[in-house]
């Protein structure tokens, strides 16, 4: 307990950027109140340092004695509020799977447990582009995400910007990577893509009829060339993947060029 709250000061400071951690809904949900409270871990951020920084999140983290343990071993951490606890993950932890479980008493709802996986890379492994319409009027871009095995990553979270030519961006793209092969299903890939981990897909314009554009939806895209910049990879929630963007295999830009589609 004494190095617990001896590292409390460390713990607090890092707060505010562990806000920034990426973080989805679990299955634990997120506990209730009551006499004693239920525990639920709803998200586990993982931030990569020396140590590793663990923000969990859920609730009925309330007691006197809260416990934080590790592959059942005990986890320095801070409690923050009822909804909130920051552990530390040692520095020499394996990489793979393990259970992180907070308890708050003996009762069968003051435990609650859930898995993060450590370890692992993420790589851009295309950004693919692709028409549509019936004159090819429409450019779309979708990416995917590999890890270092070729794998598909999926919940990984990637922002890219587009620009048409030499003009400023008119786009900045946020989307996570869904269990599927994409639209274009990476035919246009220069090298071979897992058939899943990829991103929805972009359109250089919105939707024409929602723009006040006449006649609705007959607006093409304008032609010329387009560019794709990858600016970010977050890693799925629970897991503690970095995105390397110095890997040579990584794409971090690609181009298309649409010709005039002569569109009426």
């Amino acid at each position: 307990m004494k190095l617990i709250q001896s590292r409390t000061t460390i713990l607090i400071a890092v707060i505010a950027a562990l806000m920034l951690a990426t973080a989805a809904p679990g299955s634990q949900g997120k506990g209730g109140k009551g006499d004693p409270a239920a525990v639920g871990i709803d998200a586990i951020g993982l931030i990569n340092g020396k140590p590793i920084l663990a923000e969990i999140s859920g609730g009925g983290f309330q007691g006197d004695d809260i416990e934080v343990t590790l592959d059942g071993s005990p986890l320095v951490h801070f409690v923050d509020s009822a909804e909130m606890i920051i552990a530390e993950i040692p520095e020499k932890t394996e990489a793979g799977d393990h259970e992180i479980t907070v308890k708050t008493g003996d009762d069968n709802k003051q435990s609650a447990s859930a898995t993060i996986t450590l370890g692992g890379e993420m790589i851009v492994s295309c950004i693919s582009w692709f028409v549509s319409g019936p004159n090819d009027e429409h450019v779309h871009t979708e990416v995917h995400v590999e890890d270092e095995n070729g794998n598909p990553v999926i919940d990984a979270t990637v922002t890219w910007q587009a620009r048409l030519g030499t003009d400023e961006p008119y786009q900045e793209n946020t989307s996570v990577t869904y269990d599927n092969d994409g639209h274009a299903a990476g035919e246009n890939c220069a090298n071979e893509v897992s058939g899943s981990g990829v991103t929805g897909w972009f359109c250089c314009i919105g939707a024409g009829k929602w723009d006040a554009e006449l006649p609705p939806g007959k607006r093409a895209c304008s032609p010329g060339t387009y560019n794709a910049e990858i600016l970010n990879v977050l890693p799925p929630p629970f897991t503690n993947m970095v995105w390397n963007p110095k890997n040579r295999a990584n794409e971090l830009e690609a181009s298309y060029e649409l010709i005039d589609t002569k569109f009426p």
